[in-house]
């Protein structure tokens, strides 16, 4: 008994007898499940669209200052800025909506990161179309390469009853190759 006492890996042994099996079904989910880190990431992802969310109402200028509108400022005759909208000019018109993106551009971080993505997005789709565009051309190329390699192996490897390599074939390459010279 004062043998067992003095060791102490019999006491570490014992306070491990506490702790909670290993799940070995529950690690291999976590690490290997495409599942598992797909739920992760959108965790993720959702935990900083909420800070970022906050964070923007958080410095916004024009949280807290909220002023109704009058009875007056409701009617048409008192907004001017409505009257006879549909019968300025388009260009005026477009000039407007610009002028009101660039001030929300300045004001919105989300709006420039958006405009931000729709460019790399588009450039994406402009990559994707040429190597498109390539790969289709090379296809072509090695296409008419390889039927052209396939005739002149016909004319090549004609031969006469006895084996003999039949010359016509070869004497229409040899004049196609000096007329193409």
């Amino acid at each position: 008994m004062d043998f067992d006492k003095k060791r102490p890996a019999l006491e570490n042994i014992k306070k491990d007898a506490s702790k909670k099996p290993f799940d070995k079904k529950a690690y291999r989910l976590k690490k290997y499940s495409k599942k598992y880190k797909l739920e992760q990431w959108e965790e993720q992802r959702k935990k900083k669209m909420l800070y970022d969310y906050h964070k923007s109402i958080k410095n916004d200028p024009m949280l807290g200052s909220y002023k109704p509108k009058s009875f007056d400022e409701d009617t048409i005759d008192s907004n001017e800025q409505n009257v006879g909208k549909f019968v300025r000019h388009p260009d005026l018109i477009e000039k407007e909506n610009i002028k009101k993106q660039t001030e929300k551009s300045k004001r919105d971080p989300f709006y420039k990161a958006k405009q931000h993505l729709e460019k790399i997005k588009q450039e994406k789709m402009q990559k994707q179309q040429e190597l498109e565009k390539s790969r289709v051309e090379r296809a072509q190329k090695l296409e008419e390469y390889k039927k052209k390699k396939q005739e002149r192996f016909k004319k090549l490897s004609k031969k006469t009853k006895r084996g003999q390599p039949v010359m016509t074939g070869r004497l229409e390459l040899l004049l196609e190759k000096i007329q193409s010279t």
